[in-house]
């Protein structure tokens, strides 16, 4: 069991580690391979700059690196799955606890398609700024879509992802990210505008991306989120089961 645990935890960090890599990458970051994962930068202070699939064992001058390449603070997200020697080493340099997320993960090998409850299509590229507000409307709890600026932008460009609208009588409603790595589905940023809430928008949103990366030969599909939120409970309601907990640990 537990060599299965590390297998599918392993499996998982890398994909979501090659993931943020090509955001990376498309946003113009620089990025610095460590530890079998990444550490990204964005620029300064931005939300984004972490390393993570940290599974490797890193020596205190590679951590130093990492420190010096990202600023502060930096943030480093970690699995189970990473060397247990990280951790004394981190306690040595006053990294400290920041934040708890949650992993979850389903199998898509007994995927039923259900139809979608709602207007649900892929984003084109020239929708990007579109997406972004509809997204970051969602987040910052913002009803006023056209007037909003986000505080940071995703490509609709990237290989191997897509993202997601949905629609309610026509007005953007909501949004979401679907990128596919090496047969896992990795589902993210989905966010429903406030005044359209409470009509199964974030469901629909997690099934159709579930089918569509199912039709592209997935057989797993994960998704991250803070413990205890409605976004927790969307995926539990499509099938998730909790797979690990992550934390970010922080120094400076």
């Amino acid at each position: 069991m537990y060599q299965d645990f590390q297998a599918l935890a392993r499996r998982l960090e890398r994909a979501q580690a090659l993931q943020n890599e090509r955001f990376n990458q498309a946003d113009g970051g620089r990025s610095l391979p460590v530890g079998g994962g990444f550490a990204h930068f964005r620029g300064e202070a931005h939300p984004l700059n972490q390393a993570l699939g940290l599974l490797e064992p890193l020596s205190e001058e590679e951590l130093i690196g990492v420190e010096a390449f990202l600023g502060s603070p930096t943030v480093l997200e970690l699995s189970p799955a990473a060397d247990p020697s990280l951790w004394s080493l981190l306690a040595s340099r006053g990294y400290r606890l920041q934040h708890f997320q949650q992993l979850w993960s389903r199998s898509l090998l007994d995927l039923a398609v259900r139809p979608p409850s709602a207007l649900i299509r892929i984003a084109e590229p020239r929708e990007a700024d579109l997406y972004n507000r509809v997204v970051s409307a969602g987040f910052l709890e913002r009803d006023d879509v056209q007037t909003l600026e986000p505080p940071f932008r995703v490509s609709l460009e990237v290989p191997d992802a897509w993202g997601f609208l949905a629609f309610v009588d026509d007005q953007p409603a909501g949004g979401g990210m679907l990128g596919i790595v090496d047969g896992v589905a990795l589902l993210s940023g989905s966010s429903v505008i406030p005044r359209f809430r409470g009509r199964g928008l974030q469901k629909a949103l997690i099934w159709a991306r579930l089918a569509f990366a199912q039709a592209l030969s997935c057989d797993r599909a994960c998704a991250s989120t803070a413990p205890g939120t409605a976004s927790q409970r969307s995926y539990e309601a499509c099938g998730f089961r909790a797979a690990y907990p992550k934390v970010e640990m922080a120094r400076g």
